[in-house]
């Protein structure tokens, strides 16, 4: 299936139709944003359905804004160990590429040590980042939905 921008409005107009109210509808996109840039490759898909259970939020949507982010989140795993590195002082990776493919042979474990660390630290990053970029997201989207739906139910009442 082929996402597309008419598809992508169209799951939201439809979420207004079911009676999903604009605070909702901006926390449930706030937190797949959040969630979505979580620096551990692998986990938001489901970060993201535990959550919308959790917060009786749409689960469609909010794994849709999962979605549309995972690029962000390839992008931002190198930064958030990078700053981590940075702000704790830590080298989590002293080895080369050389090295690297010589651990991953020799010494698995030892390898995902050092990659725990790196993640451990990249999250912490991605943690004291996350709290305040949801309150501006979910500002951000509250004020789109609201005005969003204005326009569709003068629409749907004028028809």
């Amino acid at each position: 299936m082929k996402l597309s921008t008419k598809h992508v409005k169209k799951v939201f107009y439809d979420a207004f139709r079911q009676g999903l109210t604009p605070h909702k509808l901006a926390m449930t996109c706030a937190l797949g944003v959040v969630i979505g840039i979580f620096p551990i490759f692998g986990t938001t898909t489901m970060l993201c359905f535990a959550i919308a259970i959790a917060f009786r939020l749409n689960i469609a949507i909010i794994q849709l804004v999962n979605y549309l982010v995972a690029p962000l989140q390839v992008l931002f795993i190198v930064p958030f160990i990078k700053i981590g590195t940075i702000l704790f002082r830590m080298n989590p990776f002293p080895y080369n590429a050389d090295q690297l493919t010589e651990l991953f042979q020799n010494d698995f474990f030892l390898l995902l040590k050092e990659v725990g660390l790196a993640l451990l630290l990249g999250t912490a990053v991605w943690a004291t980042f996350s709290l305040p970029l949801f309150f501006v997201l979910y500002y951000l989207f509250f004020l789109l939905f609201s005005r969003w739906l204005r326009g569709p139910q003068r629409e749907l009442k004028s028809q």
